[in-house]
């Protein structure tokens, strides 16, 4: 009997052949699946319940100090006015995770608890057109280094550029590293002014800590439905 064609003694019809390759195919295709997959998608499915419960909040705040945050995927975008100046932070959570040094002695069981996300992130001072831009990154220990002198500060400014317009390869920059110790001094205070301080900068850490911990969180459940489809 052919489920397509009805009674046909003589021969099976083309679509009965058909469909019995498609069951074969589809047979193989969830043995593959039962092996190796099975047990990754075992194993996401406990990582996931585990790195949720690890979650510290199940919303991100909308402002950083006075700042207003944006996200895009890895991107993180915060917006401030001062004055007549627009001050932007800018910065991507990819690779930003790594052991906090002020909790390298806690326990191996506890190992989870040393992360934090320390991002490298650029400050950018807008007005008329024209734009001081800084990039940062945070300090180890909190302790800078600069021209032999030692500051006790969260983040150092690695480099300064100055632009019209857009920003091209072109514009000259400066290392922070060779600033005269009065200036960077005077930039740092320049920025704390305009809300990039040093708990802005822990904040920011903070926020970028739990943010990057929900977008691991993302990775895995979009792995287990590719897997599972």
């Amino acid at each position: 009997m052919c489920d397509f064609c009805g009674p046909n003694p003589l021969s099976v019809c083309t679509k009965q052949k058909n469909s019995d390759v498609f069951n074969v195919q589809k047979q193989y295709v969830r043995c593959l699946q039962s092996s190796g997959d099975k047990e990754l998608l075992d194993f996401l499915g406990e990582e996931i319940v585990a790195e949720t419960k690890q979650g510290k909040s199940d919303k991100l705040p909308s402002r950083i100090g006075e700042f207003d945050v944006k996200l895009d995927q890895a991107e993180v975008t915060l917006t401030r006015q001062h004055n007549n100046e627009t001050v932007t932070v800018t910065l991507n959570v990819n690779h930003s995770v790594d052991s906090d040094p002020e909790s390298e002695d806690l326990t191996e069981s506890q190992g989870s608890e040393q992360l934090k996300a320390r991002p490298t992130f650029n400050v950018d001072l807008q007005k008329k057109g024209r734009t001081v831009s800084f990039t940062c990154s945070y300090t180890d220990g909190g302790v800078v280094e600069q021209q032999g002198e030692q500051y006790n500060d969260s983040f150092s400014i690695d480099e300064v550029v100055m632009f019209e317009g857009e920003h091209h390869e072109k514009n000259f920059s400066v290392s922070g590293e060779i600033l005269d110790g009065v200036l960077y001094d005077l930039l740092m205070n320049m920025l704390e002014e305009r809300g990039v301080s040093n708990e802005f900068a822990q904040k920011l850490s903070d926020f970028c800590t739990e943010y990057e911990h929900k977008c691991y969180i993302a990775l895995l459940e979009g792995m287990r439905g590719f897997v599972r489809d």
